[in-house]
């Protein structure tokens, strides 16, 4: 089914092409779609100050009407705030199986979880979301004797009005994304290019070198930094403009926005259809 979404522009309707793209720090991020729903994707907002990453400017509040959370895998600094979000909204929770396992034990109901692993799809009325494998590693406890992992995940997210968003998650660089670029044709990026301290150092899956090397293979427009604490951002932008210079890089504070309007920065087919 064809999804549209209008707007009236005086006594004409327009299209809208755009979704909007606001970085709340570290590793969250939301994006609205063309129809309003908002997604929160990894939402940590209570930062580390003592190590360098400061607390979200957005409060729990301003998701308690937003639409879906979506976990990439189950490390505090991904899960973050994501079952706060999820007991005080109504939101759908998309993520890997340590998450749905952590959010049951929460008391967060079944039907409310979609668990995930690399190559699930799931379709919410237009929108779709796809898990994608993820390099990495993660491991939470459950209780008290218990420890659980599962695979980490990135998410390939396509709006309805056609905009696909790779959000990388915690990943190394690997072969798979010049795949996802050539399968999926992914418009936007969004990829992590430090890490949190260990031993005096950052603990990075993706240096920003391998990130805009990633952004190339992937053929996006657009490519956002994040999950950093030092320079690695700026880093990322030069890189970009060396490495693939196509892309555009952009550097969001948190609390700022970016608008994607497929028109306007270009649109890419996915292979296999028209």
């Amino acid at each position: 089914m064809k999804y549209i979404t209008e707007r009236v522009k005086g006594n004409t309707k327009e299209e809208i092409m755009s979704i909007e793209l606001r970085y709340l720090g570290w590793s969250a991020f939301e994006v609205t779609i063309e129809d309003g729903r908002r997604l929160l994707l990894d939402p940590y907002l209570s930062g580390r100050p003592n190590e360098g990453i400061p607390p979200s400017p957005a409060g729990l509040a301003e998701f308690d009407d937003c639409d879906f959370v979506l976990v990439t895998h189950v490390a505090q600094d991904h899960i973050g705030q994501a079952l706060d979000v999820m007991g005080r909204s109504k939101a759908t929770l998309v993520c890997d199986v340590a998450t749905r396992f952590t959010a049951l034990a929460a008391g967060i109901p079944p039907e409310r979880i979609f668990h995930m692993v690399p190559g699930v799809q799931f379709a919410f009325d237009g929108l779709l979301v796809k898990a994608l494998p993820a390099e990495h590693l993660s491991f939470q406890k459950l209780g008290e004797k218990a420890f659980i992992n599962a695979p980490p995940l990135s998410y390939l997210v396509t709006t309805p009005g056609g905009v696909r968003v790779f959000f990388g998650g915690d990943t190394s660089i690997t072969a798979n994304h010049q795949l996802f670029g050539r399968l999926y044709k992914p418009h936007v990026a969004v990829l992590g290019v430090g890490g949190v301290e260990s031993h005096g150092q950052s603990f990075t899956e993706l240096y920003p070198e391998e990130a805009a090397l990633v952004a190339k293979w992937l053929g996006v427009k657009v490519a956002f930094p994040i999950h950093y604490r030092f320079d690695e951002g700026r880093t990322f932008a030069k890189e970009v403009k060396r490495q693939a210079p196509k892309v555009k890089p952009v550097l969001l504070k948190a609390g700022e926005s970016y608008r994607f309007d497929r028109k306007a920065d270009g649109a890419r087919r996915p292979a296999g259809r028209k």
